[in-house]
C-alpha cells in the first residue's frame, strides 16, 4: 500500500562553493518521501469539471430563446397597432413589408420582439413594466441572449461580466419574490422555464483528501454489503444440511428415550 520514492537532493550554492574550495568530499543527501497509493483498492479520484457560472445548468435557464417568424414586422411598426393591421394594408407594397420585417432587422430588434411577446404573457396589465415579474422576465431574455452570444464569442469578457451581473440580479429578485408571494414565484418559474438555485449558506471546498475519504467509505460499505450477502447465501445453502442433521439428531434422541423408558 505504501511506495517509497528516493530522490537525490542537490547541495545548495553555498555548499557547492565550500565543496569546491575544500578538500573534503561531501556526500549526496538522500531524502525518503513516503506516499500513499490506493491502487490495491481500485479507488481513483478525478477532479470534478469546472462549470461556468454562465452555463444554463448552473444559472437555471432550462429554456432557450424562442424562434421567431422572420416575416413579422419590426416592433416599431406594430407598437401601437396590431401586426395584422400593418401586414394587411394594401397601400404598402410587398417589398416595403419585406424590408421592414425582422428578416432584415438586426438582432437587437429581434430580441425586442421576443421581449415584448414574453412580457405579454406575464404582465399584470398592459402598462406593467416595473413589477418583479416583468423585471425578472426582461432579465431572463437578456441573460439567454448573452449566453447565446458568449458561446460564439468566447473572448468577449465584457459580455460575460454583464451576463454574470444580470444572473445575480435576477437571483436576488427571485429570492425577494419567493419571500413575498410563493405562488406567483412558482407560476413565474413555470412560465419562464426557470430553475431557482439559492445561494448555499456554507460553501464546502472540494479537496482530494476529503473526496478520497468519501470514496473509501463508499468502497468499504459496498465491500461489507457484498460480504454479508455472500455469507447469507452460504448460510442459505447450509440450511438444508443443518435441517437434515437436526432431524437425525432428534430421531436419535427419541430412540434413546424410548430405550430408556423415558418416552412411551
Amino acid at each position: 500500500m505504501y511506495n517509497r520514492i528516493f530522490t537525490v537532493v542537490k547541495p545548495s550554492k553555498v555548499d557547492a562553493i565550500v565543496h569546491k574550495h575544500s578538500s573534503l568530499i561531501l556526500p549526496k543527501v538522500l531524502a525518503i518521501v513516503q506516499t500513499r497509493t490506493y491502487k490495491e483498492f481500485n479507488i481513483e479520484w478525478v477532479p470534478p469539471p469546472k462549470v461556468s457560472c454562465l452555463d444554463p445548468s448552473k444559472s437555471g435557464d432550462r429554456g432557450a430563446m424562442p424562434k421567431l417568424d422572420l416575416s413579422r414586422p419590426q416592433f416599431k411598426f406594430s407598437r401601437y397597432k396590431s401586426e395584422a393591421q400593418f401586414t394587411d394594408r394594401e397601400d404598402i407594397s410587398s417589398d416595403v413589408k419585406k424590408v421592414t420585417s425582422l428578416e432584415f432587422a438586426p438582432l437587437s430588434k429581434q430580441v425586442q420582439v421576443i421581449k415584448h411577446d414574453v412580457l405579454g404573457n406575464i404582465q399584470r396589465h398592459t402598462f406593467d413594466c416595473a413589477s418583479l415579474e416583468s423585471a425578472i422576465a426582461c432579465l431572463t431574455i437578456k441573460i439567454r441572449n448573452q449566453q447565446r452570444h458568449t458561446k460564439t464569442c468566447k473572448r468577449d469578457v465584457m459580455s460575460r461580466v454583464i451576463c454574470k451581473e444580470n444572473i445575480d440580479r435576477r437571483n436576488s429578485l427571485l429570492k425577494h419574490l419567493r419571500k413575498i408571494d410563493y405562488k406567483r414565484f412558482e407560476w413565474l418559474l413555470e412560465k419562464l422555464d426557470l430553475v431557482y438555485h439559492p445561494h448555499p449558506e456554507t460553501i464546502v471546498p472540494v479537496t482530494r483528501k476529503g473526496s478520497i475519504m468519501k470514496l473509501t467509505t463508499i468502497y468499504c460499505e459496498r465491500m461489507r454489503n457484498e460480504r454479508l450477502e455472500a455469507y447469507k447465501e452460504e448460510l442459505e445453502k447450509e440450511k438444508i444440511k443443518f435441517a437434515k442433521e437436526k432431524a437425525e439428531l432428534e430421531k436419535w434422541i427419541e430412540d434413546e428415550e424410548k430405550q430408556l423408558g423415558l418416552r412411551k
